[in-house]
């Protein structure tokens, strides 16, 4: 197998060790070997099993031990306990331990390099750190791997999975996602073929549940400011910035993040005191909020943040609460909470959006 050396009686090894842990070595052979590493599959002679999973010897001639976990998708919501459960036992304590997936979300894989673990994503990005050694390169996909562009890579896909998510047991059809979204259904029909080459859509058109929802989360970045104040009673200000409170039937501000969240019932505090967090309708109007409320000194010293919408659905769609500030929908509360590798995450775990609303994280 390109890129390993194999002792002699290494198809006797290979019977210790799982079917998953043995392509994991395989596919981290093929990743490596062009950029001058190579992985030494160690050997046993007294039947137990082999510690460590393989070596990674240096172009010096130098190994490094490797305790490798395999697994399909790897998200945020994932990682924590993933980590906390493949902590390596003591005689693998000395070992660097790295994952090799199918797919790594973003965000997951800069919550694996925080904790110290190294990373292969099998549509063509390594992530090696150990001591002496720090390699963070493209390296050539797997053959199977996830293919195509990212389908989040620009608006589009972002758009059109929202919409997905917000009614996920519905297909997608493409010129009615076209419409809703005023994009071309050429453009959306490439989105949905690549979260469908991405596992995200299935074959029949319905999301993947989770997985679509960490995968928009990952990519959800909306523009945002903190701003110095939040409208009052100035109506010229607020026809200005488009606020709409109290006029469900237009497009206005929404709601969201940790006071949204309380407000439908997640287990998350609140203070009345705290800063809020709106979205408004697009870049515009975030530009004109931070030109006539003023931008905050800090973040600490800020009354709100905003964010503009990245579909327009946000703050067309926007739930009432009897006299206080319109809800944004759930789904983009969600959003907004799993921003928080912590505590929103959390939050998440133990919240379910109201009645009417489907649960999709």
């Amino acid at each position: 197998m390109f890129g390993i050396d194999r002792p002699p009686n290494i198809l006797d090894d290979r019977e210790m060790r799982s079917p998953d842990e043995d392509e994991a070595i395989v596919r981290l052979a093929d990743a490596v070997a062009p950029i001058g590493l190579t992985v030494v599959v160690p050997s046993s002679s007294d039947g137990e099993p082999v510690v460590p999973d393989a070596y990674l010897r240096l172009p010096d001639g130098h190994t490094l031990p490797l305790d490798i976990k395999r697994v399909s998708l790897l998200s945020s919501k994932e990682l924590p306990n993933f980590v906390r459960n493949a902590t390596t036992p003591a005689e693998r304590s000395h070992a660097v331990p790295i994952v090799v997936a199918s797919r790594i979300t973003e965000d997951a894989r800069a919550g694996l390099s925080r904790a110290g673990w190294s990373w292969l994503d099998l549509r063509g990005q390594l992530h090696l750190s150990a001591p002496g050694l720090f390699v963070h390169t493209n390296v050539v996909p797997a053959h199977d791997a996830p293919r195509g562009a990212d389908p989040f890579a620009g608006r589009v896909g972002i758009e059109v999975a929202a919409l997905m998510l917000l009614d996920p047991d519905k297909p997608a059809r493409i010129r009615k996602l076209a419409q809703e979204v005023g994009r071309a259904p050429s453009s959306v029909s490439a989105a949905v073929s690549g979260m469908r080459a991405a596992g995200l859509v299935g074959v029949d058109n319905l999301p993947a549940i989770p997985e679509l929802f960490w995968e928009l989360a990952s990519a959800w970045k909306p523009e945002a400011v903190d701003v110095a104040q939040i409208p009052t009673d100035d109506q010229s200000v607020n026809d200005a910035l488009r606020v709409n409170r109290d006029d469900l039937a237009r497009s206005g501000w929404a709601l969201s993040d940790t006071h949204a969240a309380a407000a439908y019932g997640a287990p998350i505090a609140a203070r009345a005191d705290s800063p809020l967090d709106f979205y408004v309708q697009d870049p515009r109007v975030l530009r004109r909020a931070a030109k006539l409320l003023g931008t905050a000194r800090s973040r600490a010293d800020r009354a709100a943040t905003l964010r503009a919408a990245p579909l327009g659905f946000v703050c067309h769609h926007r739930v009432g609460q009897g006299g206080s500030w319109p809800l944004a929908d759930p789904l983009f509360v969600a959003l907004d909470l799993a921003q928080d590798p912590g505590r929103g995450r959390e939050v998440l775990d133990l919240w379910s959006p109201p009645r009417g609303h489907r649960r999709v994280w």
